[in-house]
């Protein structure tokens, strides 16, 4: 587990990489992306379960950061800030599908990937909801989840998102995002005990 004075020394070279990045320099930027390119995929491999899709939003994002970096001011972490494009960028993605995909994801080629990215909610998920189960066990049956149970249960549990952001974000009222999270954990539960 990351000490503070690690967090401190990362976040402080997150820091000037942007600062930089914001003047102009490519090197930093590029540094900037190596750093986040990992998180900001697999975010949107759990939200969208599509490996191609993952990529074009991985793209896009990066492109929005580039356009936009000058004008960011700081008020919050740079996480934050790319967290919200890349879940925003989801979300209009999953608008302007013609049809839900419906078919079951694999995470065994996603193990680097998904420790990075969800390493802090998925121990709190382990230890809230869990216990002694795996966390890769909780997030295989995380991604494999209908769209409607998925989307708002990644958003509030493994993105730390307020029940009313997710829905704004969703287009659905505060009571249908809690039930669905509610039933959410509930179906992960009941999966998950079938493997004790």
């Amino acid at each position: 587990m990351e000490n503070n004075r690690g967090k401190k020394h990362r976040e402080a070279d997150e820091k000037v990489l942007v600062s930089k990045s914001k003047q102009g320099d490519k090197a930093a930027f590029e540094e900037l992306v190596k750093k986040f390119s990992r998180y900001v995929y697999t975010t949107a491999f759990f939200i969208l379960r599509d490996t191609h899709e993952a990529e074009d939003v991985s793209q896009e994002v990066f492109v929005k950061v580039y356009l936009s970096i000058k004008g960011f001011r700081g008020l919050s972490s740079f996480k934050t800030w790319i967290r919200k494009l890349t879940v925003n960028t989801c979300i209009d993605k999953l608008r302007l599908r013609s049809k839900t995909k419906d078919r079951k994801v694999s995470l065994d080629k996603m193990t680097e990937e998904y420790e990075v990215v969800f390493t802090k909610f998925s121990q709190n998920l382990e230890k809230n909801f869990f216990n002694k189960e795996t966390v890769k066990e909780v997030l295989k049956n995380i991604v494999n989840l209908d769209e409607n149970y998925r989307i708002p249960l990644i958003l509030r549990d493994l993105q730390d998102y307020s029940y009313r952001e997710i829905s704004e974000l969703i287009g659905k009222p505060i009571g249908t995002v809690k039930t669905n999270i509610h039933r959410a954990r509930k179906m992960i539960k009941e999966k998950i005990k079938t493997y004790k």
